[in-house]
């Protein structure tokens, strides 16, 4: 236990006395940073302050004890029972610190005295209903919710918590996870610090460069939080990469001055005094205070502007009791009566029960505002007013580097407000003015995008071996194996993004909701294909900014070109059967004129033959005719021929006719409403939007099915694959195409930004012109498949 700094303070031989409990602080510190040295002085302040008021109680003046505590309450309670035993003790102020209040204000309470706190916070303290222990400082679930407000007010979403291992540090993790749970913001990392080790249970620095959050609060005390920025300061975790926020400002003489430029940027959270947010408060008692402390200790006094929040909360913890005390006295009782026990754990102020019940009705004008106690909490309630400080250099001199009070927030309010109504106060890390995301940037992470084939978005250029050997529902491919306008679509945003890309190809039997699904559980940050925006599968994620708009349409086989070709009476026939029957007629004029008997032949030529054989197979009469076995025989076989001929040029003619005169059986979407065709017409992919879109619409009693797909692929299909393939009737069902993510996804504004860029640029015009207006089918491609050829007429 080290011995208090020997000052200068007066003491006197009164037996009435409070014991301030303080913690040590090094002496190297300076003035304005001490901040136990000016509990201290503000608590003699105080009791002297009683002393020249001529306040008494039972004609004595009240005293003072000290003890320096040194974060050690069981020490800090040996040397209490020391004091109780040698002097009528009526009161604590202190301890400081959160884990020492439990233990002393238990002490406090078996000696039927108050104890009254000036600096600890933890916010389970406010649940102690023994009547004896009270705080003039706010309680921490203030600041927890304060720290709230900031997030939601900056749009902040998730963060790391380094918390050391004692009831400061648990109670406080704790009060952030149960507000930050009821308020949907993310603890991402839970860091514990031991105090004892002075170090991480966990690799500190790559747990935090892994981390996708980038806002760090630090709940620990001044000597933990030292040490912790310390270590991040040597692992290069402070600056642009990281916003942190501590619990405590701490004091900056033991950085240098790189050291110091390097916390530029960081954030604290303390409670703050009365005039720093223009609320009442006794400057006769404030002033009365300051001039006793210089008076005795002009040395420390670190002048009225930097004096210590928590100095005047001490002064006012003070203060408290000696009026408590004073309105004790003034009851007609004898108000300081003990009963004195050797030991010193039974020893007992007798009038505790009217002590209790006035300190639990007390309300003053003390230096920190108005003090007053609710009857339900060991907590003051109103003014509790707080502020954030941010680390920066100080009045344009750029080595002078200390803290300045940049935003204040009132307990209840629904956001904080800019200090002096400066909005550009605030200097980020990186010495940045615009406010951090708070999260990891996307710039050289990797994002997992599912594809699926699905021409022309995604066309994979050798389906077989992508495909080859895939057990799982998902195969990692690389982004060469595969062309289409997603894939320029993901190109365009890699480039404007920075991130790298890994492609995870689909089963060709994957339905699409499963492909949603699969964002939503995180098996992949998003989707390169034909996914619809829709309700339900708004439900499970969000969407990105609408690329392109989607519709869905009627498909049906098409008929012939409706272009009348002149030469379309040779259509019915190939040309090789056209071929086969100008052979047949010379060859059998040739046959037919040998078989002549020689006398004949004298008068007949191969032109007559020939001539009758074009007369026989149009059917018409020829003077000419076969006077031999031979000769009659081929000409019945030219009749014979000539009748097949005739007929399948009659039959095909027609049907090619009736095929340009075509009249669909469906002409749009109200048909397939009213069932003009019949259920097994054409199949709907199952899972997909188009499914989704006809049991909701088309389908609600189940006896329809229909023709139904998606505009602008069959548009793609239609021309450049199933030439035989039309749309019919308007486009119905319209809705977007968009990226689907994961709800509060970091980087949806990040992606929407971008893709909100490729629109007005222009570069989706161009990628759209490049996919969508290409046209493969000619025009005769299908009347080529209609002609009658030598095979088809075996």
């Amino acid at each position: 236990m080290k011995k208090a700094i020997e000052l200068h303070w007066p003491v006197r031989s009164s037996m009435v006395k409070l014991i301030g409990f303080f913690p040590s602080q090094a002496d190297k510190q300076s003035n304005t940073s001490m901040w136990s040295s000016h509990c201290r002085s503000m608590f003699k302040s105080a009791v002297i302050l009683s002393q020249q008021y001529h306040i008494t109680f039972q004609g004595q003046y009240l005293d003072y004890e000290e003890i320096i505590t040194e974060d050690d309450a069981i020490v800090a309670l040996d040397h209490a029972c020391q004091k109780v035993s040698t002097s009528n003790i009526v009161g604590f102020v202190g301890p400081a610190y959160s884990n020492e209040v439990r233990i002393l204000a238990s002490f406090a309470f078996r000696l039927g005295i108050l104890s009254i706190s000036y600096s600890a916070t933890s916010p389970g303290l406010s649940t102690i209903d023994n009547g004896a222990f009270y705080r003039i400082n706010p309680s921490d679930e203030n600041i927890v919710i304060g720290i709230a407000v900031l997030f939601q007010q900056y749009t902040w979403k998730s963060c790391i918590i380094i918390y050391q291992n004692d009831d400061y540090g648990y109670s406080g993790m704790k009060s952030l996870s149960h507000k930050f749970s009821e308020w949907n913001i993310k603890i991402s990392e839970k860091i514990k610090f031991d105090i004892h080790q002075q170090n991480f249970e966990i690799d500190f620095k790559n747990t935090l460069l892994n981390d996708f959050s980038r806002i760090v609060i630090v709940w620990a005390t001044a000597t933990s939080t030292k040490t912790i920025l310390n270590m991040a300061i040597k692992e290069n975790l402070i600056g642009p990469s990281f916003i942190w926020l501590l619990s405590t400002t701490i004091a900056l003489d033991d950085f240098d001055l790189r050291q110091k430029q390097e916390l530029i940027g960081i954030l604290t959270v303390e409670p703050v005094k009365a005039d720093s947010v223009e609320v009442p408060r006794n400057i006769t008692l404030l002033k009365e205070a300051y001039e006793i402390w210089k008076h005795y200790e002009s040395e420390t006094f670190p002048g009225e502007t930097n004096v210590n929040s928590y100095a005047l909360f001490a002064f006012d913890a003070t203060w408290s009791l000696i009026l408590a005390l004073q309105q004790l006295c003034s009851m007609p009782l004898s108000c300081l009566e003990f009963k004195n026990v050797s030991n010193c754990y039974n020893h007992q102020f007798l009038n505790s029960k009217q002590y209790y019940n006035i300190m639990r009705a007390m309300t003053f004008l003390g230096v920190s505002g108005e003090v007053k106690f609710s009857n339900g909490t060991t907590d003051r309630v109103d003014n509790t007013y707080y502020m954030i400080n941010n680390l920066q250099p100080l009045n344009e001199e750029p080595n002078y580097i200390g803290y300045l009070p940049v935003l204040k927030w009132h307990a209840g309010a629904p956001e904080w407000t800019y200090n002096n109504n400066k909005s550009d106060s605030i200097l980020w890390p990186g010495r940045l003015r615009n406010r951090p995301s708070g999260y990891k940037l996307i710039q050289g992470q990797e994002l997992r995008m599912a594809i699926i084939e699905s021409p022309p978005f995604i066309i994979l250029k050798n389906a077989t071996a992508a495909y080859y050997n895939m057990k799982d529902n998902y195969k990692n491919i690389s982004i060469t194996e595969f062309d289409g306008f997603y894939k320029d679509i993901l190109l365009y945003l890699q480039d404007k993004m920075g991130f790298s890309p890994i492609i995870m190809l689909a089963k060709p039997t994957t339905q699409y909701n499963e492909l949603v699904e699969g964002v939503s559980r995180n098996l992949f940050d998003t989707v390169m294909s034909t996914i619809v925006i829709n309700a339900k599968r708004k439900t499970m994620v969000d969407f990105g900014t609408p690329i392109i708009p989607h519709s869905i349409r009627i498909i049906i086989r098409k008929p012939n070109s409706v272009q009348l070709d002149p030469l379309f009476f040779l259509k019915p026939f190939s040309l090789e059967v056209w071929l086969f029957i100008l052979a047949t007629i010379p060859c059998t004029g040739a046959l037919i004129w040998y078989f002549e008997p020689k006398e004949k032949r004298k008068f007949v030529t191969i032109i007559h033959t020939i001539n009758f054989i074009i007369h026989t197979i149009l059917d018409k009469d020829h003077s000419f005719t076969a006077s031999t076995a031979s000769g009659r025989f081929l000409t019945l076989g030219l009749h014979i021929l000539q009748t097949i001929l005739f007929a399948v040029y009659t039959a095909s003619l027609l049907n090619y006719l009736l095929i340009q005169s075509f009249d669909p059986i469906i002409s749009g979407i109200d048909d397939i409403k009213n069932s003009k065709i019949p259920p097994n017409r054409i199949g709907i992919v199952a899972g997909s939007h188009v499914e989704q879109q006809y049991l909701t619409t088309l389908s609600q009693d189940g006896d329809i099915d229909a023709a139904l797909w998606i505009n602008e692929s069959i548009i793609y299909n239609i021309n450049n694959i199933y030439c035989d393939l039309m749309t019919i009737g308007d486009e119905f069902g319209q809705s977007y195409y968009a990226l689907p993510v994961r709800q509060d996804w970091l980087y949806k504004s990040a992606l929407d930004s971008n893709i909100v860029s490729i629109i007005e640029s222009g570069e989706l015009d161009r990628i759209s012109a490049k996919w969508f207006a290409s046209h493969n089918c000619s025009n005769q491609q299908l009347s080529e498949q209609r002609k009658i050829t030598i095979q088809t007429m075996k």
